[in-house]
């Protein structure tokens, strides 16, 4: 799933997304090493489409650490059990740590300095636990709350991308947003950040809700202009052609 892309620019190592209608919108994948944003309203998908990822590049023994703030390691493996009932191997891949899964509380992580290195410390070790080449962290949303104000969570998030850099990985960090708000939202420190933003958004077409993915940027890249529907299956994510 990692392969060579050569563009006008020179050539771009990519990892596949595993999903193949996404990774036509970003011709071919993700360029190895960026650092993602994936985006959207609740119950768009960010963590299936996040863990799908992971899933399929796991599949190719590419190692992998998906970090969870949210839920706790057991439900996180029981809701991808239940969604995706075709990922048969799924236990074998975890139980061998091809991808391993983290529960990290953040809870204290803005008490002191010292908490938030510590903090650090701790998704390091678990990323490094099985030499993990792409990493998800799920969600930044969570630390935003525990955050004084928005000027020390979006230093810390700044702080969070700079060490998966540092760590050569290819990360892909959630964050929830409204649709009404999302544009600001993923302004707030999106622009600069990250090397890419993938947004997924919902909306009510004909009495159904039609979800959408879109590539707002995607650093050392190029990538389509579309916003195609897609759904969810026990089987994956369904990106269709625009």
């Amino acid at each position: 799933m990692t392969f060579e892309y050569v563009s006008g620019d020179g050539s771009v190592r990519r990892i596949s997304t595993g999903i193949m209608g996404l990774d036509a919108l970003l011709y071919g994948g993700i360029p190895q090493r960026n650092q993602v944003m994936l985006a959207g309203d609740a119950g768009t998908g960010k963590t299936l489409m996040s863990f799908e990822m992971l899933y399929r590049n796991a599949n190719v023994n590419i190692p992998s650490c998906y970090i969870t703030l949210e839920e706790s390691r057991g439900s996180l493996i029981e809701n991808i059990r239940g969604a995706y009932t075709y990922f048969t191997d799924l236990d074998d891949l975890i139980q061998n740590n091809v991808i391993n899964i983290h529960e990290e509380q953040a809870i204290n992580a803005f008490s002191s300095r010292e908490a938030f290195q510590a903090f650090v410390a701790g998704l390091n070790k678990a990323i490094k636990s099985n030499n993990s080449q792409i990493v998800v962290l799920d969600s930044i949303t969570t630390l935003r709350p525990i955050a004084e104000d928005d000027r020390v969570f979006t230093r810390s998030v700044n702080t969070l991308i700079e060490n998966f850099r540092n760590l050569g990985v290819t990360s892909i960090i959630t964050m929830e947003t409204q649709s009404d708000i999302m544009d600001e939202s993923i302004g707030l420190f999106g622009t600069f950040m990250f090397d890419g933003i993938i947004k997924l958004t919902s909306e009510q077409v004909k009495g159904n809700t039609q979800y959408n993915v879109s590539v707002i940027k995607m650093r050392r890249s190029n990538h389509r202009r579309a916003s195609p529907p897609y759904e969810i299956t026990s089987k994956g994510f369904t990106v269709f052609n625009p």
